[in-house]
């Protein structure tokens, strides 16, 4: 299990920060919603003014720190980040950018839906496949369930946000005044849990080791959760999607850090995507990752 050492996601985490949800002041800490945790305020008056709109998503954390240390934790992970710079550069075709103007002229965005999971596959095959009881305490796991890339203001894409464009701005200024990382093309991230009003976004470039892996697209060996035997797959979004899931489920002594107790909420999800007609966007997200990944082929995803 690759886990990142200790002073290297020590440093990541240093060097980030938080823009208020209100007016997109920039700072290392910002006061959290202290009820859902997912939302972020610079003052009292930034938080007020919010709230109109924030009231409608707002509910209780079940997380005493909510997501967002799940998202930090996972940013600090080499391997998993690498996997997502790849994911970025082949849905992007960045490897045959060779005007370097995606990324470098012009910013690319990215959309991570990300959910929590039983850690136990038999735990999510009771929930998905049955009414039974269940304990009130489950360990759950982050796993990536939706990727999608765009170029903002193109193919009938909104436009940045100015708070998101002034990030970029600002990282891209950065970069290109850095001998060793200007050729790097760079793009914003933002995770999203469907369910919530929970949204955060950090800069992504796209150093030279993903780009190479996109370039190649050696095919990946994985080994299945259920069995332990390893298999192959081309390299491609979904699965590196994949990967990355599967580097989480094997995790069984937490060292990645990405495990926690599942919320009612969680489990809610996860017996929502059995019923094909239950519309939540977290419900149908799943389902779609569940036809994708190996590990729930023998799963019958018909007949709810």
């Amino acid at each position: 299990m690759m886990a990142t050492p200790r002073e290297v996601s020590k440093a990541i985490k240093n060097t980030s920060q938080t823009q208020c949800t209100t007016c997109s002041t920039t700072r290392p800490k910002l006061q959290t919603c202290k009820q859902c945790k997912s939302v972020w305020y610079c003052s009292k008056e930034c938080q007020k003014k919010d709230w109109t709109r924030h009231k409608a998503w707002c509910t209780p954390s079940d997380r005493p720190k909510g997501t967002r240390k799940l998202v930090e934790t996972f940013v600090c992970n080499v391997t998993l980040v690498t996997m997502l710079q790849v994911c970025a550069a082949l849905d992007l075709n960045l490897v045959n950018d060779k005007k370097k103007e995606i990324g470098f002229k012009v910013p690319f965005m990215i959309r991570v839906d990300i959910a929590i999971e039983p850690s136990d596959v038999y735990s999510f095959v009771k929930l998905f496949l049955t009414d039974e009881p269940i304990s009130d305490k489950m360990e759950g796991m982050l796993q990536i369930n939706r990727f999608h890339s765009h170029i903002p203001g193109r193919s009938g894409h909104i436009p940045l946000t100015q708070m998101r464009d002034t990030m970029w701005s600002g990282e891209r200024e950065k970069l290109n005044g850095n001998p060793i990382h200007g050729n790097n093309p760079l793009g914003l991230v933002e995770f999203v849990n469907n369910d919530s009003d929970f949204s955060i976004t950090c800069p992504l470039p796209i150093p030279p080791g993903p780009m190479k892996l996109a370039r190649g697209k050696e095919p990946f060996t994985m080994l299945s959760g259920l069995t332990g035997g390893s298999f192959e797959k081309p390299m491609t979004v979904a699965s590196c999607m994949e990967f990355m899931n599967l580097h989480i489920r094997a995790d069984k002594e937490n060292q990645l850090k990405l495990r926690v107790e599942m919320t009612e909420e969680d489990k809610l999800i996860v017996r929502n995507a059995r019923d094909r007609s239950v519309k939540r966007e977290a419900a149908i997200v799943l389902r779609q990752k569940m036809e994708r990944e190996s590990i729930y082929a023998s799963m019958p995803l018909d007949g709810f």
